[in-house]
């Protein structure tokens, strides 16, 4: 794994604050005979200030080979040539006509052996496989770009590989064509902005299954041949998922939704419009349907609507998450739904013994820390309390209100603040404060006594962070019989009078599974 200085990506997007990338138009040619990539590219760079230079991301070749090399000796910038370092993983290019307003195209090749990002080598059927695996900033490993979230951009790839493969790849497929004897060439286009970490292609042998929908996109499943009964049956559940989020979010972002079986470094990946699964997620037994809701929300969280920078990831896997949880509530009812936050929570009460970090988290030094329950399963309980908080219409108005802002663009956690402040008309500060920007969550603990028919409960609060919330408790009658009142708790010890005719039998804490609390007893 690469340890990633945040440091060193913070510095190198900043510098490119002056200009914007518009296009990335990659030819990438691929191979047999050896892991070698060659690839010509043509950027298209918008320039917001006059500037003698500007930095693209590229990986150096380091000392076991891995990386790439420019192979000309001039960078062309329109039809002129321009001189370029290339050091510490960056490209940097100097500039002849870097005029306000103007947009230049700078073409340029480089080749060589990828350490990551795209990953070459075999699939469990020991077949030869190409996968792009970018996240979270391993993009420039095989291609040169601003390898961040905020700086979007489209994408052209044109794929040039042996004739028994076939090529899935960010965008429409335009044409496949021959392009010598031993080679296909397969042209794709992207209208859509995106971050790079979702821009990829899929090359490998694939048997290919096209679903019948009512959507104006195609939906296809794409399995490795000698697993495409299990895979086909696996992935027919897309279109359902679709559905869902169509109606309750908005229109689906992107030219087509292709469920692609690979083979990569880490895993399932929801790159836009082709999302790439484990290889071993196919068993044909139907056990994907809660992996492809997830990373289907993507589509809509995180890939159109994007974190503005890696701190706010949970805008991504918080509310892929917690949409997963909302897909599971429609379809299989409150039960599973209350099941499966229950198991969300006891990962983020686990996690936080080893990790006192807040959700927000601003001081990670390697990206890959950020792939942690505080932005999965925390993140899709701070959505869920803020469902409970403000109510069922003010929230999907706010889904639907921030989707519709910040779709194809980025937002922070501030600016989805902001969208639910004014769809529920409600001071949202210390909400996010305490539950987004500050760590922990409240740790429990609760006494009940009784004198005649009157009963006392103590509430407290043992952790550090004072927090304030609502709690609901369910008083257990001895004949079955139960009543569920709302406690607002502010301090750390809470005292709490009531009298019952009937004789209490015990008090549960959230019995409706509302809250993010540690119990103590």
């Amino acid at each position: 794994m690469r340890i990633i200085n945040f440091l060193f990506i913070f510095s190198s997007f900043i510098s490119l604050s002056q200009v914007d990338v518009l296009d990335y138009n990659i030819e990438i040619k691929l191979s047999d005979e050896t892991d070698e990539i060659i690839v010509t590219e043509v950027v298209s760079v918008y320039f917001e200030k006059e500037t003698p230079f500007f930095k693209l991301d590229l990986a150096n070749v380091d000392k076991e080979n891995k990386g790439m090399i420019l192979v000309d000796k001039f960078i062309i910038e329109n039809d002129q040539p321009v001189s370029f370092e290339h050091k510490n993983d960056q490209l940097i290019i100097t500039t002849k006509n870097a005029i306000i307003g103007d947009t230049n195209y700078y073409k340029f090749t480089y080749s060589g052996i990828p350490k990551t990002g795209l990953i070459i080598g075999k699939n469990k059927f020991n077949e030869r496989t190409f996968f792009g695996d970018n996240w979270p900033n391993r993009a420039h490993q095989w291609i040169a770009c601003v390898d961040h979230p905020n700086e979007k951009a489209k994408i052209n790839f044109t794929v040039i590989a042996p004739k028994h493969y076939e090529c899935v790849a960010t965008g429409t497929l335009q044409l496949k064509s021959n392009f010598d004897s031993k080679n296909n060439k397969f042209e794709f286009k992207s209208n859509e902005l995106l971050p790079t970490k979702v821009m990829v292609i899929g090359v490998a042998e694939f048997s290919i299954d096209r679903l019948t929908s009512e959507f104006p996109f195609p939906v296809q499943s794409w399995v490795y041949k000698k697993d495409s009964d299990k895979g086909f049956s696996d992935m027919k559940v897309a279109n359902e998922i679709i559905h869902f989020f169509i109606k309750n979010v908005g229109s689906y972002p992107f030219e087509k939704l292709y469920n692609v079986q690979s083979t990569t470094q880490f895993g399932g990946m929801e790159n836009a419009g082709n999302i790439f699964y484990d290889e071993n997620a196919i068993k044909g037994d139907n056990s994907m349907e809660a992996l492809m809701a997830h990373e289907i929300a993507h589509q809509w969280f995180g890939n159109s609507a994007s974190e503005s920078d890696w701190c706010h990831l949970w805008l991504s896997e918080g509310f892929a998450t917690y949409f997963t949880d909302l897909y599971w509530l429609n379809k299989y009812g409150e039960t599973y739904f209350q099941d499966r936050l229950a198991g969300e929570r006891k990962k983020v009460i686990s996690f936080s013994k080893q990790y006192n970090h807040p959700v927000l988290d601003t001081t990670y030094g390697d990206l890959m820390h950020l792939l942690n329950p505080n932005s999965y399963q925390k993140g899709a309980w701070i959505l869920h309390m803020l469902h409970e908080k403000i109510g069922d219409d003010s929230f999907w108005k706010g889904i639907k209100s921030y989707y519709n802002q910040y779709q194809f663009s980025n937002a922070s956690t501030d600016d989805l603040q902001r969208v639910f402040e004014n769809a529920s008309n409600t001071d949202l500060s210390l909400f996010f404060n305490q539950w987004v920007k500050s760590y922990g969550h409240p740790i429990i603990s609760k006494e009940m006594t009784r004198k005649r028919k009157r009963y006392h409960l103590h509430i407290e609060q043992t952790q550090e962070n004072l927090f304030s919330f609502p709690l609901e408790i369910e008083i257990i009658y001895r004949k079955g019989l139960s009543t569920i009142k709302t406690l607002e708790i502010s301090k750390s010890v809470e005292e709490f009078d009531f009298s019952s005719k009937k004789k209490v039998k015990k008090i549960i804490l959230d019995p409706s599974t509302k809250l993010l609390f540690e119990p103590v007893n």
